[in-house]
């Protein structure tokens, strides 16, 4: 599929061939236009581009994926994170990681990415993407750089999870892939995580581990011993853990069951 270059726009095409990015925002095209001397309006510029195939359209408007002339056609490079990029290039300021089974699918500890991208803003934003599905969580690990984005580190994954349950699309497939995050976990960041948070959540967290990686358990249930009665969901409890004073009517699966990740 050839794709012509529209006249008098051909430095612009150079400029972003030399560059290459995945994603182009109106600002950065505004500012190759006015490195290269073209004079009409960036609108424009876009509008043609867009038509000849040489950006195409992503969820965030005024973000567009650049088509280089190696893919001989108008044909996006199918990055299941391209929404997550498109937003994060729109909202620059926003910061936001991976968060459950897509960060887990990031970090190399699950096989699949869902269909729908989970996220969490540090703060509540008042915008929203579409296929992904938004939480609220400021993790106290640090972030970890992969994909073009960032995620959240194991132990933030397991503890926005216990402090967010509701924000898990699939707590069914959650014990996929739970194992092999459960593996990467260390005491000290479990508990630098579990820092300054409600006493619920901690008491949550070792009851999601304590089949999986016990040690860790004894370590939370030391620090946080439980002191009155937790829910682990909304609704009838399916199972009561005396142990963690946890009455759980969300999990489809027994946490004290679970094989040992280590």
């Amino acid at each position: 599929m050839s794709r012509t270059i529209p006249r008098g726009l051909s430095n612009v095409l150079e400029a972003l061939e030399l560059e290459r990015p995945q994603l182009v925002t109106m600002p950065q095209l505004a500012s190759i236009c006015n490195q290269v001397g073209i004079r009409t309006p960036t609108k424009v510029v876009a509008s043609r581009l867009r038509e000849r195939g040489w950006l195409l359209a992503t969820p965030q408007r005024g973000v567009w994926e650049f088509a280089p002339a190696e893919l001989a056609g108008a044909y996006s490079s199918a990055d299941p994170l391209l929404p997550l990029k498109a937003l994060a290039a729109a909202h620059p300021n926003k910061k936001f990681s991976l968060a459950s089974q897509t960060a887990a699918w990031a970090l190399g500890l699950a096989d699949r990415i869902p269909a729908t991208l989970d996220v969490a803003f540090e703060e509540t934003p008042s915008l929203s993407a579409k296929g992904v599905r938004v939480s609220v969580y400021r993790p106290h690990v640090p972030t970890l750089p992969t994909k073009g984005v960032t995620s959240l580190a194991p132990e933030s994954i397991i503890v926005h999870m216990a402090q967010r349950p509701s924000a898990i699309r699939s707590w069914r497939g959650v014990a996929e892939w739970l194992p092999d995050v459960a593996y990467e976990l260390t005491v000290e960041n479990v508990l630098k995580e579990l820092a300054d948070r409600p006493c619920a959540v901690a008491a949550r967290t070792g009851y999601l581990l304590q089949g999986m990686r016990p040690d860790i358990a004894r370590a939370i249930m030391e620090a946080y011993p439980p002191h009155s009665k937790v829910r682990f969901g909304t609704g009838s409890a399916i199972r009561n853990d005396e142990r963690w004073q946890v009455s759980d009517s969300i999990l489809p699966f027994d946490p004290r069951e679970m094989e040992k990740a280590l």
